[in-house]
């Protein structure tokens, strides 16, 4: 910090202002003044033009990371979605085996069943036979037996036949699958092998964007991006009610305004800030800091339509859901959006991975209902 200037000059000026030297003096003294001035505002001047070149390095970094973390996101959800149809495959292929086992049993039992019914055809045949050389039994009986037992023996061959072929059918799907569950095994290790790589670059961002804000850090800096960041909000919020306005709805929505005290949690965990609690300098908390661990399920709170899907300065990686009559709820430092512009959710729909993006230090998610564009305490909604 600069010294205090010294205000002799000035006292000088009026103490000799009834002299006849006085007009030569108090020129001297405004030139003296003038010309500390203009050095005080080359100072300032310096110091101004090294702050705008920090800041605007500053938003080129936060533009590199807000990249950086929307790449992420798309990795994570990538990685998701094959994780969960390998998964999905892998139930296929338990439950073809055992219906592949059930029916090669099956296959077994009607072998069986075959064995004895031509043994059992056989003695019958010799034994009539012989009644008939013996007691001159009717031919025509003794051939009615035999066909009946060639009918079932037929029968049961051919249940046998079409048994086997659709234990080879089966098998053949369980090969595919097979491979499909090992494709999609490589695919998820190049996906996490990517989601690794991209987090790296996210690290290396975030350290240089944080070694660059310990120098810029101070109240009044951190005071006005947090200003800024809800002003940016507050507007984006009102032209997206303005955009939504008109647009039909393809579900019937319940109205959210009787949804006061019955609405889930996004997810489940302690709520760290809560909506009033003070944030910093004269702003307070609009919302819930809710603590969660990375990569847990976000869920919508009730029915709506995604409004917004996309990186926020302050809020990170953020999802807002238009619910109807002007109530919208926000989900705020996410690692992965789940859903898209336009998506119509229900209640307990996950929309997001929770996670740590836009600045927060550990992983958090923000919770926050409005309501015509001003923030409502979701105290008085939420069922905790």
């Amino acid at each position: 910090m600069r010294p205090a200037r010294s205000l002799l000059p000035l006292l000088l000026a009026a103490a000799l202002s009834a002299s006849p030297l006085a007009p030569l003096r108090a020129q001297e003294d405004r030139e003296a003044v003038e010309a500390e001035l203009e050095e005080v505002r080359a100072e300032i001047a310096e110091i101004q033009s090294r702050i705008d070149e920090s800041l605007g390095n500053r938003d080129r970094l936060l533009e590199g990371l807000a990249d950086a973390e929307r790449a992420v996101g798309r990795a994570r959800r990538a990685q998701a979605e094959t994780d969960q149809a390998l998964s999905e495959v892998r139930g296929e292929i338990v439950t073809l085996e055992s219906r592949q086992d059930e029916l090669e049993a099956q296959v077994g039992e009607r072998a069986g069943e075959l064995a004895v019914q031509l043994v059992t055809a056989y003695r019958q045949g010799s034994q009539s036979r012989l009644k008939m050389l013996l007691n001159q039994d009717d031919p025509r009986r003794l051939s009615r037996r035999l066909a009946y037992h060639g009918y079932l023996s037929r029968a049961r061959l051919s249940a046998i036949e079409e048994l086997r072929e659709t234990v080879a059918a089966l098998e053949r799907t369980r090969r595919e699958l097979a491979d499909e569950a090992e494709r999609l095994g490589e695919l998820l290790a190049e996906r996490k092998r990517e989601t690794q790589r991209l987090e790296s670059a996210m690290g290396q961002r975030e350290e240089a964007l944080a070694a660059l804000d310990r120098r810029l850090a101070s109240d009044r800096e951190q005071l006005a991006d947090l200003e800024r960041d809800a002003a940016e909000l507050t507007r984006l919020l009102e032209q997206l009610a303005d955009v939504l306005a008109d647009v039909p709805a393809d579900v019937e929505i319940p109205p959210f305004a009787e949804l006061a005290g019955e609405l889930d949690m996004p997810v489940s965990g302690r709520v760290l800030e809560a909506f009033g609690d003070h944030r910093s300098g004269e702003l307070l908390w609009t919302g819930w800091l809710i603590d969660v661990d990375t990569g847990e399920e976000v869920r919508s709170v009730a029915h709506g339509r995604v409004a917004y899907a996309d990186w926020l300065r302050g809020y990170g990686l953020l999802l807002i859901i238009d619910h109807g009559d002007e109530y919208m709820s926000l989900y705020a430092h996410n690692e992965a959006l789940m859903r898209d512009v336009g998506d119509w959710v229900a209640p307990g729909d996950v929309v997001a991975l929770a996670g740590r993006s836009g600045g927060v230090d550990n992983p958090a998610l923000y919770f926050e209902l409005r309501k015509g564009g001003r923030p409502v305490d979701p105290a008085a909604w939420i069922q905790r």
